[in-house]
């Protein structure tokens, strides 16, 4: 974290600051401002009490306060220091009476975006709650709830979506009664008394039938741009959002290689994928023939990259009349035709993006459909010659 000389800080320089940068105010000593690998700005306060304790503070985030509003917190805080106050400790006696709604948006608009959660898991997150855990339960203090109201929460989502959507916004409530513990807003995690609902591992992928007719739904396709983005995700195997926020400079044509930086991976790992002949060329085609932007599929302003895909898919599935497959079935689909191809289960994990054996394991059905196809025409070919030689 770069720090910069104290000098009084304005909206000016609030703007500028950079990236992993901490710029302290030199007219109220302790306050400043941090920004974190995210972009994400927030006002600080650093002191040292004369009991020789030592604490900072998140005061807001900017633009949610300004600059002065930020300058007038902290210059309270530096005065109950001098007075050999603990501003921790005074702010403790509030967060006693946080509310499950207060510890929702801490999670949604603060810690969420600080720790880098991406943000469809955090618009998804906020959607869960505000369906099924606010309405009831936003009022009440985070310190009060126990299982039995997060078992009632976990239920109601299952009556109201799915037990899969229950089970997320368990976790989601689970990850918010942590960071509560880590601020002393209460010491247990009631989700820990709650079970999750069983989960049917869902394995769906294209047959060969089902992939030509897709392919030639994406030829007649309307918008040749947009349905590049099923080429992709049915020749690399990677993840939607992957495949929308790719940016050119990813990308070596020469050495057939794309290198997905570690902020756009579910594992939070750069990948090194190497594309095929043909993922290749249609790469260069989309380059010299698509829209001039730094992403390859940008978003109405040219600005920002593509955000959402489904009526396009709906279209082409109609299109192809292939029933209703998910976008993450194509995902599937790669994995499949790699193993029925003769690749191992290590090489279809590395190509795919995944760092746990357990993720990869769940190939394992079809690959041993491989091996028994292959053993079979083996055992048939062993068999022939045998007839052969006895007649």
């Amino acid at each position: 974290m770069t720090v910069t000389k104290a000098r009084k800080l304005t909206k000016t320089m609030v703007e500028q600051a950079r990236e992993n940068q901490t710029v302290w105010d030199a007219e109220v000593p302790g306050f400043g401002l941090r920004v974190m690998p995210g972009g994400s700005k927030s006002f600080i306060f650093q002191f040292r009490s004369r009991t020789k304790e030592q604490g900072k503070l998140v005061i807001g985030r900017f633009p949610s306060m300004t600059v002065d509003q930020a300058r007038r917190t902290a210059r309270e805080h530096r005065v109950l220091v001098d007075q050999g106050g603990n501003p921790s400790l005074a702010r403790k006696g509030v967060r006693d009476a946080v509310t499950l709604r207060q510890l929702a948006d801490h999670y949604c608009d603060d810690y969420g975006p600080n720790r880098g959660l991406k943000p469809q898991t955090i618009k998804d997150a906020r959607r869960l709650l505000d369906r099924f855990a606010l309405p009831k339960f936003g009022v009440r203090k985070v310190q009060d709830l126990k299982a039995g109201d997060v078992r009632a929460i976990h239920n109601n989502a299952r009556t109201g979506s799915s037990r899969y959507q229950a089970n997320r916004l368990r976790a989601v409530l689970s990850r918010m009664f942590t960071l509560a513990i880590q601020n002393e807003w209460r010491s247990d995690n009631p989700c820990r008394g709650v079970e999750k609902f069983p989960e049917d591992q869902r394995w769906d992928y294209l047959s060969e039938d089902e992939v030509s007719a897709l392919l030639r739904a994406c030829d007649q396709y309307r918008d040749q741009h947009a349905v590049n983005v099923v080429r992709l995700l049915l020749f690399t195997g990677a993840r939607l959002r992957e495949v929308l926020n790719a940016d050119w400079c990813q990308f070596d044509l020469d050495a057939g290689l794309w290198v997905k930086p570690s902020h756009h991976t579910k594992t939070k790992i750069v990948h090194r994928l190497h594309l095929a002949s043909v993922t290749v060329e249609l790469l260069r085609s989309m380059r010299k023939n698509g829209p001039q932007s730094q992403f390859l599929f940008p978003g109405r302003s040219g600005l920002k990259p593509r955000t959402d895909f489904k009526r396009p898919w709906g279209q082409i599935l109609e299109l192809a009349g292939i029933g209703h497959y998910r976008r993450h079935d194509l995902r599937r689909t790669t994995a499949s035709f790699m193993i029925s191809t003769g690749s191992d289960l290590m090489t279809v994990g590395k190509a795919l993006g995944q760092t746990q054996a357990s993720t990869t394991q769940r190939y394992a059905q079809l690959f041993e459909e491989v091996q028994r196809a292959g053993v079979t025409r083996a055992v048939e070919r062993m068999s022939s010659v045998s007839r052969k030689v006895e007649a």
